[in-house]
């Protein structure tokens, strides 16, 4: 069997001794997809597929339909873009430029920003934390005046968050992804289907101040929102 690990936003762990741990075991993976795109600091897009052993590649290579027989698949439409870019050199500019020292630094002050905003999330009585943050994504709901923690309103909870971050995309102040998760953990209501906002922390130009004005922001919209939801 092929073992496959997706270390998208994982590639930090490799650049700090305190999160080096949870990469225990991953060199028994056959092969590793990482976004230095999302964790180096370099212009989107660059990804990259680590392989154990390259040429064992022979024996997960298959002619798909996906790219061989539908008539706009993108590997169809990509050979009349002409020559891609180097796209190589942006991590190795990278790399060369700040070294290993230079990263860990950088995953460091990462660590202490997404601290840094979970902290002001739990000081608000208007949030709920939902995650424990590991890495740079701190997972949250605005929740409405006068909500029964032991009885809560999704439905409303949930209209009340995605109301919010359509507000945030249609002014473009700030950003925060929203997504539905699952509450395994029973944070507000276990297994109920939940449609929080996610920060993360890997900016290097946020600050305290900006991480107020943002849940300052998100306060106003959902107390606005409470009147019509």
């Amino acid at each position: 069997m092929w073992l496959h690990a997706d270390a998208c936003w994982g590639l930090m762990c490799a650049f700090t001794d305190e999160l080096t741990a949870k990469l225990d075991g991953i060199a028994d993976f056959d092969s590793i997809t990482v976004d230095p795109h999302k964790v180096m600091d370099i212009p989107y897009a660059m990804s990259a597929l680590l392989v154990r052993e390259p040429a064992a590649l022979r024996m997960v290579s298959s002619y798909s339909d996906l790219i061989m027989q539908e008539d706009y698949a993108f590997g169809q439409v990509t050979p009349f873009i002409g020559t891609k870019e180097w796209s190589s050199l942006k991590p190795w500019a990278m790399m060369l430029a700040h070294g290993r020292d230079g990263l860990a630094e950088m995953m460091r002050k990462r660590l202490i920003t997404t601290r840094t905003f979970a902290g002001l999330v739990d000081a608000n009585p208007r949030l709920l934390r939902l995650n424990d943050p590991d890495m740079t994504a701190v997972v949250f709901l605005y929740l409405p005046q006068g909500t029964d923690r032991a009885r809560p309103d999704v439905e409303r909870i949930n209209a009340i968050n995605k109301g919010i971050h359509q507000r945030i995309l249609d002014e473009g102040r700030w950003h925060f992804h929203q997504f539905s998760l699952p509450d395994d953990t029973g944070r507000l209501a276990q297994d109920a289907v939940l449609h929080p906002l996610r920060f993360m922390g890997n900016n290097q130009r946020i600050t305290e101040a900006h991480m107020r004005d943002a849940l300052d922001y998100i306060n106003g919209i959902g107390r606005q929102l409470e009147t019509t939801r």
